[in-house]
């Protein structure tokens, strides 16, 4: 008798133990999933605001000047991303028959009218990565 009471608590304490690891490998699983949460929101707002800083040249008029402007921001920011090309991004300039041109910063261009063609995303990561500026014809 002696001995099966003291194999029954034997028996309580392990059982007892198991269920405080399992409580314990729960807590510690829970805490991951919420830091990876934070972090995955984190990054969504983050790349919203940097889309955010290229769509306000998303328009369908706007002088030179704003296309000089939105080019310098790109080649800052491909300079500070030069090793991930996941975040580049690409300015096309083009002229009213769809030819490409160069960014210019004398007067005559600053002064032209273009309007925001096309807007591109990429796939990983989210963010703006090519923008496609037409001249207007007046």
């Amino acid at each position: 008798m002696e001995n099966a009471s003291k194999a029954l608590i034997i028996a309580g304490s392990i059982l007892l133990a198991m269920m405080i690891l399992s409580l314990v490998v729960y807590v510690a699983s829970s805490m991951t999933g919420i830091a990876e949460s934070e972090e995955r929101r984190t990054l969504a707002e983050q790349t919203a605001e940097f889309n955010k800083s290229y769509l306000s040249y998303n328009k369908s008029r706007m002088y030179g000047t704003d296309v000089i402007s939105v080019y310098n921001k790109a080649e800052d920011n491909n300079t500070k991303n030069k090793d991930n090309a996941e975040y580049k991004i690409d300015i096309k300039v083009l002229d009213e028959k769809g030819n490409s041109i160069q960014v210019s910063r004398d007067q005559e261009f600053k002064m032209t009218i273009f309007k925001c063609e096309n807007v591109e995303y990429s796939q990983i990561t989210g963010r703006v990565n090519k923008m496609t500026f037409k001249k207007v014809s007046i």
